[in-house]
């Protein structure tokens, strides 16, 4: 009778162990997993500035393919690559209305750092650095039709950002929120292009490994 007790007390004490274990295993498991890329869109407002002509309230969206490449436990170096676009209307010296749409290859590198919750599923996030622009593309639409002279070139901004991370699942996670871009180097080879004072709501998909 002894012997079975003992040995029912045993079984209830590893019992209880493993339990015990088995959050904290659980918990190591998430937080060895890594980023194995993003997909990110973003929208929002900035001004756009052409040179010799007034500034203009443009609009911009764009899609980025990111990766995370991890420096600390809360801290990451994020990097990759994105197309944006900017539309507005300005006027030109005759002052006759034109629409553009300018297009941007943009590689973003930033430092991201994570305030997680106890349970690693929740953060607030923040980021600094900087975005590398090239324009590869100009749109005009006007009416009647004018002829101007197309001219890409090179931008660099800085960027600020502040957002929130959720776990959606396993494997995967959903962070969203806004990104401030000021431009340091103007756009543009002959005709600089100002992009300053950028406002941009951002989705971002995390797939984990």
């Amino acid at each position: 009778m002894k012997t079975i007790m003992k040995k029912t007390v045993l079984q209830i004490a590893l019992s209880v162990l493993l339990l015990g274990l088995f959050p904290v295993v659980t918990s190591a498991q998430e937080k060895s997993k890594s980023s194995l890329f993003n997909v990110s869109f973003r929208t929002g407002i900035a001004s756009y500035e052409i040179e010799n002509n007034s500034k203009s309230v443009s609009v911009n969206y764009g899609a980025y393919f990111l990766k995370e490449f991890e420096i600390g436990s809360k801290s990451v170096i994020n990097t990759g690559l994105g197309v944006n676009n900017f539309l507005f209307d300005f006027q030109n010296a005759n002052g006759q209305s034109i629409n553009a749409q300018n297009t941007f290859i943009e590689l973003p590198v930033g430092y991201k750092r994570y305030s997680y919750n106890q349970d690693r599923d929740k953060a607030f996030v923040t980021e600094i650095g900087i975005i590398n622009r090239l324009k590869v593309n100009e749109e005009y639409t006007s009416f009647p039709d004018v002829n101007i002279e197309k001219d890409l070139g090179y931008n660099l901004g800085a960027i600020v950002g502040l957002g929130y991370h959720t776990s959606i699942y396993d494997y995967g996670s959903l962070e969203m929120g806004l990104i401030l871009a000021t431009d340091f180097l103007n756009s543009g080879y002959d005709n600089s292009n100002i992009i300053d004072n950028q406002v941009s709501l951002y989705f971002t998909f995390k797939f984990l490994r």
